[in-house]
């Protein structure tokens, strides 16, 4: 396995990720996408990315890890960040993969952590190069709890102060705009591929209740859907347990369905 820094570009913008590829395969590879979340980067809390793209790597994947426009060491800024422009910047990253040689264009997966998962859900349901999915604790319009409570929070005008008190990851005017066009849950349903979602039990970010809600749109479909409850995790899978047991089902989930 290599690991080494890359650069593309989306809208006139560096985009910044780091590269992991085989190192014993002639034949063309698999590759994934890693969207993260909101307010996250290409690493991710505890490192879950870094390890996953790592043990996907060592089974002869490429896997892309790369930091959203106005997020992480990529240009831009926060306040400029809507989900329309992360799914823009994650087509992009899948332009990347195919364009590489030695990527097989036909065995392209995705994997979104929250927010991430949400950018996930819209890419797969627009992007048929996508041919499999793993959604980690993926935020849905559908139940719209936490849609609802973001639209409210955003007819609050804070002041400097209480920007500066709340938090330092400023978001857009352009972002509460977008939202309510936003609906991940019916432009997954566009998507004909194998579908994972993983979502802890315990998730007080991103009720289980958004996973379950896009496990339940696609269950239907001719093809693979499966729907993974961690007992008891939480949003990130903050425990050595939890963090093994999403690795390795995702791990599996992408050999199964991109071999």
């Amino acid at each position: 396995m290599t690991e080494r820094p890359i650069v593309f570009y989306n809208k006139g913008q560096q985009i910044n990720g780091i590269l992991h590829a085989p190192t014993t395969y002639d034949a063309p590879c698999p590759a994934v996408a890693f969207f993260h979340g909101f307010t996250g980067t290409k690493v991710e809390p505890h490192r879950i990315f870094v390890k996953t793209a790592r043990a996907l790597a060592t089974i002869g994947f490429y896997a892309l890890r790369f930091d959203f426009r106005g997020s992480g060491d990529s240009e831009g800024d926060f306040s400029e960040m809507t989900i329309g422009g992360e799914v823009s910047d994650a087509i992009k990253s899948i332009d990347v993969l195919t364009a590489m040689q030695g990527v097989d264009t036909e065995r392209i997966g995705i994997l979104g952590l929250s927010m991430g998962g949400c950018v996930a859900a819209c890419v797969s349901g627009q992007d048929d190069r996508v041919k499999s999915t793993v959604m980690w604790a993926p935020l849905s319009d559908d139940p719209p709890d936490r849609r609802e409570e973001i639209l409210e929070r955003s007819k609050h005008t804070l002041t400097p102060e209480e920007i500066a008190q709340s938090n330092a990851n400023v978001v857009g005017a352009a972002f509460y705009e977008e939202l309510p066009n936003m609906s991940p849950s019916n432009t997954i349903q566009q998507f004909m591929g194998p579908l994972l979602v993983i979502h802890g039990s315990g998730d007080d970010v991103v009720p289980v209740s958004h996973g379950k809600r896009y496990y339940e749109l696609m269950r239907q479909r001719d093809a693979l859907t499966e729907l993974e409850i961690i007992d008891e995790a939480d949003h990130t899978f903050n425990t050595v347990g939890w963090e093994q047991a999403v690795i390795a089902k995702s791990v599996a989930w992408f050999q199964k369905t991109l071999a």
